[in-house]
């Protein structure tokens, strides 16, 4: 019903390159540029400027770009509720997520809801925590799970819970049977880094000028995965929330524990869901389960935490 080109802007504008948006569409480059200057011709302005690494939106291309995206947002609603209608909810639900959400919330919302509804199907991004406030003050995703942020004003916090971000290290390090640890005490220690700015890298070089420690990084990296195995290895601490590592902290692999700073003591995440596209069946269906899946992770991180708390009880 809609013209390709809304999604020929969409992708373009998305992978910044014609030719890698031509790729992910399964078309030819030249088919996507040709759709792009006919519509430069008919507004009277050029809608991307052509550079030699890829293209960028113009200020005319910004508001093409908003308007492309609305209105197949529009449209998807549109067709989810028709759907609706017949008692078979289906739609595409665009999620946005950090990657501590994709090893043990995620898994088990994507499995309960293609049980309930089979036609639902999810894009799953998954973002740096430092890299989502563009996608989200562009209203991407229609859901959204991140650190909460009360600046993003078209979403609403539907469920949220409670985080501790701590030292994660294999349970025989000598750091692991404390009840909490500094910065300063994990400096001592061989250690994995996010590789970019963060809350913790702010905290620390104010700790650190007081203390003169200094972090000795083994690795730099924005990979769970790769930081998880680092720290089952014994080769250094980690920081995170306990979300992405808890198979590993039941089985007794890993222990988290908090850290002392009380800038780091306590955060949480939320749960967005895009105000205009709340009603959406689709949307609302995707949110529905994945507000059970946050109880779910409410539920298992008080259990760890409780168990760790009477860990440290006996060995005193």
């Amino acid at each position: 019903m809609h013209s390709a080109i809304l999604r020929y802007i969409d992708y373009v504008a998305r992978f910044g390159s014609i030719r890698k948006a031509a790729t992910a569409l399964n078309v030819a480059s030249s088919a996507v540029n040709r759709q792009i200057l006919n519509l430069e011709a008919e507004v009277g302005t050029p809608l991307f400027e052509r550079l030699g690494s890829g293209v960028r939106p113009t200020p005319a291309g910004d508001y093409v770009i908003r308007h492309a995206r609305k209105t197949m947002m529009e449209w998807e609603g549109t067709l989810s509720n028709i759907s609706a209608l017949s008692g078979n909810i289906s739609g595409e639900v665009s999620v946005l997520v950090i990657s501590a959400v994709t090893v043990h919330l995620l898994p088990r919302a994507v499995e309960s809801l293609s049980r309930a509804h089979p036609f639902i199907s999810l894009r799953i991004s998954e973002v740096d925590p430092n890299d989502n406030a563009q996608q989200m003050r562009d209203a991407l995703p229609d859901i959204a799970i991140l650190f909460t942020d009360r600046r993003h004003r078209e979403y609403e916090i539907v469920s949220r819970v409670p985080m501790k971000i701590g030292a994660l290290m294999r349970a025989d390090h000598p750091l692991a049977r404390r009840s909490e640890v500094t910065l300063t005490e994990c400096a001592a220690y061989p250690v994995a880094l996010l590789d970019g700015p963060w809350a913790l890298s702010t905290v620390a070089d104010s700790e650190f000028l007081k203390t003169g420690a200094r972090f000795n990084a083994v690795v730099k990296t924005n990979s769970l995965l790769l930081s998880k195995e680092a720290m089952k290895a014994g080769l250094c601490i980690g920081f995170y929330t306990p979300t992405g590592f808890i198979d590993e902290i039941r089985a007794g692999a890993l222990v988290h524990i908090p850290l002392s700073e009380q800038e780091l003591a306590a955060t949480e995440w939320g749960l967005f869901v895009h105000r205009s596209r709340a009603a959406s069946p689709s949307i609302r269906a995707v949110a529905r389960v994945l507000t059970e899946g946050f109880e779910m992770l409410r539920h298992d991180i008080e259990t760890l935490a409780a168990r760790e708390v009477a860990g440290f009880s006996a060995a005193r």
